[in-house]
């Protein structure tokens, strides 16, 4: 997401990347609690700074509560308080939907890392809202989903989906509701947040209408793929996950068709019917309704799959 944001970033803007491993943009490289890292800072005292907050665990498998914990919250709580002698004008956090269930999840070091996830999330938001509270600084938050692009990302569980779907001859019917959040909107949404095109708030940033699975495994491959209705498929894919898991010494291997994987598989994800007022859950989508269509027709190239 940062690398995309790179590119749209406005000639003659200075900005700054701070990330927690290294990589082709990075220029220096220090420990954020170090003496040499606020030096560094120092040279933007007398500059007004938006800060665009894009950090979060990434694990997909084999991480614990307390990894999560560590990355999302702990990790925050650092980045934060090296900020806090710096003139912030606007901080804009990149949240995600699983926030908006991790407030109904009390963290513990036994959950599960679907669950920690969504728990951290949460309480990396919170943690954040707090400081930007104490500090005078305006907040925007946004919720993505599940992030799609045109070229598939080994990085991402969509991407790696966009790469296998190339091949497989058929998929199985599943109607469950799932959103997607296209990468160029979403980033061009974040380019208008901090130019102060996009008012302060909370922001559901999901593309309308969500899709079936079938229809986005359809949609992402590209191509038509022939649509089979498996009976009793969920209770089917739980047996063979629960026998992996097994197989797999009670999940210390990962064996890709996981228990948990089976549950969110089948959990309708559209977020429809987000409760909390005060999140706008319709600027994003009305920005770009007239697009996606194109967009999609794009990626399926015109064809109707049956």
């Amino acid at each position: 997401m940062a690398s995309n944001l790179v590119s749209l970033i406005t000639k003659g803007t200075d900005f700054v990347g701070v990330d927690i491993s290294p990589s082709e943009y990075t220029n220096v490289q220090t420990n954020i609690q170090s003496v040499e890292f606020k030096k560094y800072l120092e040279r933007f005292d007398q500059k007004e700074l938006v800060v665009v907050n894009l950090a979060a665990a990434r694990f997909d498998f084999g991480a614990t509560a307390m990894d999560y914990y560590k990355l999302n919250v702990e990790c925050h709580q650092v980045f934060t308080k090296a900020l806090s002698n710096l003139n912030i004008r606007k901080f804009i956090h990149v949240s995600s939907v699983a926030a908006l269930d991790g407030q109904n999840i009390s963290y513990s070091e036994k959950l599960d890392c679907d669950d920690a996830y969504r728990a951290t999330k949460y309480l990396q938001e919170v943690m954040i809202q707090k400081w930007c509270d104490e500090h005078n600084v305006p907040l925007t938050i946004l919720y993505p989903s599940a992030i799609f692009s045109d070229d598939p990302r080994s990085d991402t569980n969509i991407g790696k989906l966009q790469s296998v779907s190339k091949f497989i001859p058929f998929i199985p019917k599943i109607e469950v509701i799932k959103s997607l959040t296209y990468l160029p909107f979403f980033s061009k949404f974040i380019i208008d947040t901090v130019a102060d095109e996009i008012p302060t708030g909370k922001y559901l940033t999901i593309e309308k209408p969500s899709l079936t699975v079938s229809k986005i495994i359809q949609v992402i491959s590209g191509r038509p793929i022939k649509l089979v209705n498996i009976p009793f498929l969920s209770v089917i894919l739980k047996i063979i996950a629960n026998f992996l898991y097994v197989l797999g010494f009670f999940g210390r291997v990962d064996l890709k068709l996981t228990p948990n994987r089976v549950v969110k598989l089948f959990s309708d994800t559209s977020y429809s019917h987000v409760n909390s007022k005060d999140i706008d859950t319709e600027t994003y989508a009305l920005r770009n309704c007239k697009d996606l269509p194109e967009i999609l027709a794009k990626f399926t190239k015109g064809g109707k799959n049956g």
